[in-house]
């Protein structure tokens, strides 16, 4: 039933091993000495947390005031609520966070080689982490599209110095023109462009292939029970994870100024709204998918948020497109400063990684919502505080709710109890 490779017990066994001269095996190979392991995987979160913040967003004139803020943002999101309930039970979420966004902190470093090795150690213990590998080797290969488009030789001296401030879909047409150039009058270009990518790339190339050859011989990604882990287009999987992260985010996200903005954007661009609510309305339609553990499994809030929202009311799942649809545009707006290549990348990883899951599971919202998280500006402390209080209020709701309420099935002795 274990459908995850063993990262976590082999690195469990590595720690626990050694202790077990000192202290007994008694002692160290207990409940309690496996679940400390999650305990030092989240110590370790914190301080990777706090350096890609400061990496991020790191400015000169601004190294004091960013630290604070950097230190704040790692404290408030070491507590966000799903990594800090499963860091006191034995699951593999918090080892695979820990070792994605090492990845992501060696490749903002530079070190292509550490961040291909953590990379596979995320792999192993989940195998969908492969996404995130391509996520940075996707960063490192729009950095160099962005570099080949400040430096292309079509691009005027003049223009060289706008590149930077030019809209989304502007840097979108300029690099479509000069590729077309190039394929037209000099194709060697193109040819070196893309070597020049899979030369820098070539640590997370490795991985990903290597990735594909398990997949081959294993014939699939799942291993264990396949049964309730098929692969399937659920296209409103994008939708749950943008009302979880406006939910978690709402500080950030639900502000006035914003929703007067959503509401000129829609009614000056119309015809963008329309076309987005048509064809979430087809999505919703056509490629809702609803996993039979959704609808069976009640020890997991997915079950109450299915059953007592989606399920009673038929018309929520339509009703809902226009919330997702400001969500969408708030959650661009707090990243508007991301060049659109650093976008692409990221919308594309969360795609691939959330809508082949028929299951609703919040678990598989963790690394998106970090990595997302990590790259919103500052605004105030007041944001900062407000956000802690969200977490800190649902951290005490389901720990409460674990401890505190357990209950039985039926004539099974043995006693669930509620958890994410």
């Amino acid at each position: 039933m274990i459908t995850t490779l063993p990262g976590l017990y082999l690195v469990t066994v590595g720690i626990l091993r050694p202790l077990t001269l000192l202290l007994g095996a008694d002692v160290v190979c207990s409940v309690t000495g496996f679940r400390l392991i999650n305990i030092l995987f989240q110590s370790g979160t914190f301080y990777v947390l706090k350096a890609i913040y400061g990496m991020i967003h790191s400015k000169p004139t601004a190294e004091k005031g960013i630290a604070k803020v950097a230190l704040m943002t790692a404290v408030t999101l070491t507590f966000f609520p799903l990594l800090h309930f499963f860091t006191f039970l034995y699951y593999t979420d918090p080892g695979s966070t820990f070792f994605v966004l090492l990845m992501y902190l060696f490749h903002l470093q530079g070190n292509k080689t550490l961040a291909a090795f953590m990379g596979g150690m995320s792999i192993l213990f989940r195998q969908t982490n492969v996404v995130w590998v391509v996520f940075v080797a996707g960063l490192m290969a729009a950095d160099i599209v962005q570099e080949w488009m400040n430096n292309h030789p079509h691009v005027k001296k003049k223009d060289k110095n706008q590149q930077d401030s030019l809209t989304d879909i502007q840097t979108i047409q300029s690099c479509f023109k000069l590729v077309v150039a190039d394929f037209k009058y000099a194709p060697q270009n193109l040819v070196k462009l893309i070597g020049l990518i899979c030369v820098q790339c070539i640590h997370y190339i490795i991985i990903i292939g290597l990735f594909g050859v398990f997949v081959y011989l294993n014939e699939g990604i799942v291993v264990g029970d396949r049964s309730q882990h098929e692969a399937c287009l659920n296209f409103p999987q994008v939708f749950y994870f943008v009302s979880f992260t406006v939910l978690f985010l709402s500080p950030y996200i639900i502000r006035p100024s914003r929703i007067v903005d959503f509401i000129l954007f829609s009614v000056k661009n119309i015809a963008i709204t329309v076309g987005f609510l048509a064809v979430s309305y087809a999505l919703v339609n056509k490629y809702t998918h609803v996993h039979l553990y959704l609808i069976s499994d009640n020890r997991h809030y997915t079950f109450y948020v299915w059953s007592k929202i989606y399920e009673r009311f038929s018309f929520m799942r339509y009703a809902l497109i226009l919330p997702y649809y400001y969500g969408i545009f708030s959650l661009l707006q707090s990243i508007r400063y991301k060049n659109i290549f650093w976008k692409l990348v990221f919308i594309i990883c969360l795609c691939v990684s959330t809508i082949p899951q028929k299951l609703l599971e919040f678990r598989y919202f963790i690394l998106p919502y970090l990595i997302y998280r990590l790259n919103v500006k500052y605004v105030s402390w007041r944001e900062i505080a407000l956000e802690m209080m969200i977490y800190m209020a649902i951290n005490v709701f389901t720990i409460y709710m674990f401890i505190a309420k357990p209950f039985q099935w039926g004539e099974n002795v043995e006693l669930q109890r509620f958890m994410w």
